[in-house]
């Protein structure tokens, strides 16, 4: 009897990686430019929070995050800023 094992890589480390170490500033197109093929966001429909622009991360690739955070690309003067987890 043989057993094999299959490893599929969950990209949420590297998501944040990704997210945590764009440069400030960088504009919307920008980003989008630099987005990996294994998330998407839906660039669409920002949530508006005063001056700040909120992008949901709606799909990561192999996503196992047990908690369920909801993960945003937050901008403000359509520069990037930071990435928001939220529960």
């Amino acid at each position: 009897m043989s057993l094999a094992l299959i490893s599929c890589t969950n990209y949420y480390n590297q998501m944040i990686s990704w997210s945590d170490n764009l440069e400030n500033g960088l504009s919307i197109e920008k980003v989008q430019e630099l987005q990996p093929d294994y998330i998407e966001i839906d660039w669409d429909n920002p949530r508006i929070l005063e001056v700040e622009k909120w992008f949901l991360i709606t799909k990561i690739k192999n996503n196992y995050d047990s908690l369920g955070m909801s993960n945003f690309l937050v901008f403000i003067d359509n520069k990037y800023q930071y990435r928001e987890a939220k529960k």
